[in-house]
């Protein structure tokens, strides 16, 4: 089990625990991609070989920042929203809705990441979205590295408002948490082997496509967009 709230804390059950899931998550794989970006044939399996490795080591100290003085103190803040929406804790507790709510939230984190990012774009890049974009050529470590701002305003609702919105078990979105990380590494991480990655890899170097992390939020964009043109 990830939890037992009968011998944790409010701090444990809605910080420590989620956080640790997510960063030993992040850091994990990312470890297991830096293995195979100095261990693999490069120009074999990357989209692109040469890899920056001053902004490498910049971005793991920020990300690290962005972790331990944004995420656990805006978790910790959240933890009276966690107990307005009588969020149930024990797997025990859990039922077969659960796992709908899962799958729903799963979109949802797509929608919004999807949609925050789309206008990060319009209003945020001159001096905020544009740090995310230092990386042209994308690492798994760069999954998380953002401004402050960017982090706080796109990158942890995307995370944490599907849950709190379906009401989701917190045994259930704990799972929620290590998918998400799971995915935004992995769609950074520059290998040409990994759909996902190939299709993110594209929106850092051109920008203007590709806005989702994969192409479910760009399809659900399509048809919103082509259902108001038709309504209007």
């Amino acid at each position: 089990r990830l939890m037992n709230s009968k011998y944790m804390t409010e701090l444990q059950i809605f910080v420590i625990n989620p956080f640790c899931c997510s960063f030993f998550v992040y850091w994990g794989l990312s470890f297991i991609f830096f293995l195979a970006d100095i261990g693999l044939d490069n120009k074999k399996y990357r989209i692109e070989p040469n890899i920056d490795w001053k902004l490498y080591n910049k971005t793991l100290y920020h990300v690290l920042y962005l972790q331990f003085c944004y995420s656990l103190p805006i978790m910790y803040m959240l933890i009276p929203f966690w107990k307005w929406r009588n969020i149930t804790i024990e797997y025990n507790d859990s039922n077969h809705t659960d796992i709908i709510k899962l799958i729903t939230s799963g979109l949802l984190g797509e929608s919004i990441f999807f949609y925050l990012h789309y206008w990060s774009h319009f209003i945020l890049y001159p001096k905020i979205h544009k740090v995310h974009h230092e990386w042209k050529n994308t690492c798994a470590i760069a999954a998380a590295y953002a401004h402050p701002i960017e982090y706080i305003c796109v990158s942890l609702p995307s995370f944490l408002f599907p849950p709190m919105i379906t009401g989701l078990n917190w045994y259930y979105s704990n799972i929620w948490f290590m998918i998400a990380t799971t995915s935004v590494v992995i769609d950074h991480s520059g290998y040409n082997i990994i759909n996902a990655s190939k299709f993110h890899w594209d929106h850092h170097k051109y920008s203007n496509v590709n806005y989702g992390t994969n192409t479910i939020g760009d399809v659900i964009h399509f048809f919103i967009k082509k259902y108001s043109k038709n309504y209007n």
